[in-house]
């Protein structure tokens, strides 16, 4: 006898849930037509700071990329390096930066007091790119790079910025400290040592080309 009324309650169950799920579809097609409508209104938009500059986020490598290329097509990086030891190596930095127009641009980068250490990261990261030396030995050649730079600044009578920021003048020295622990993550800072660059090539800086000649005025 209480077939019928299950049958009813399980009708009714059933009805309720068709509603329930009618009720949310309708819902949910008005959130879609709520982002249709403001993905609209963001297009009518003004373009945003990158699409000023003519810039596509992403536009980038493809991940993997370098493995889908020919092995005859390597990057000079992915061959083997022109230098393995560091003397050739760093007096290929030295052949490189006394010609004439690096040499009058680094005068003027010394001058501008651009600190030491970051162009001899722009040298060093340039050399390995190009595959005069592989990652292990570029970092190897930081020291003796840097002191290279360091005696040609001398050498025209310029006062090398080593490190940025450190002619800031910090009333408190405990913020001094704070702050040279943040930017060198709690690492001291390491000193330049002159023996790391070849007494022979500290020689040749002596004979480069006078301001003058470099046509540089003081």
């Amino acid at each position: 006898m209480r077939q019928p009324q299950e049958q009813s309650e399980k009708e009714q169950k059933r009805g309720n849930s068709l509603w329930s799920n009618q009720k949310g579809l309708q819902r949910k097609q008005g959130h879609i037509e709520e982002w249709d409508k403001n993905m609209v209104e963001v297009n009518k938009q003004e373009p945003n700071e990158l699409e000023k500059r003519g810039i596509n986020p992403f536009n980038n490598p493809t991940p993997g990329e370098g493995l889908t290329r020919s092995p005859d097509e390597k990057f000079p990086w992915e061959q083997a390096p022109r230098f393995t030891e560091m003397k050739p190596a760093i007096e290929e930095i030295f052949l490189t930066i006394s010609e004439r127009e690096p040499l009058i641009e680094l005068i003027g980068l010394l001058q501008n007091g651009m600190p030491v250490d970051e162009i001899a990261q722009v040298i060093l990261y340039k050399g390995m790119t190009s595959g005069a030396f592989n990652m292990d030995l570029m970092l190897m050649l930081v020291e003796p790079t840097m002191y290279l730079l360091i005696a040609i600044a001398e050498e025209y009578e310029i006062e090398p910025v080593i490190y940025e920021g450190q002619d800031e003048e910090l009333i408190d020295e405990e913020d001094y400290r704070k702050e040279k622990d943040r930017q060198t993550l709690g690492k001291e800072l390491p000193e330049v040592r002159k023996d790391s660059v070849p007494e022979s090539l500290l020689q040749r800086v002596k004979t480069l080309p006078e301001k003058e000649e470099l046509g540089i005025e003081e």
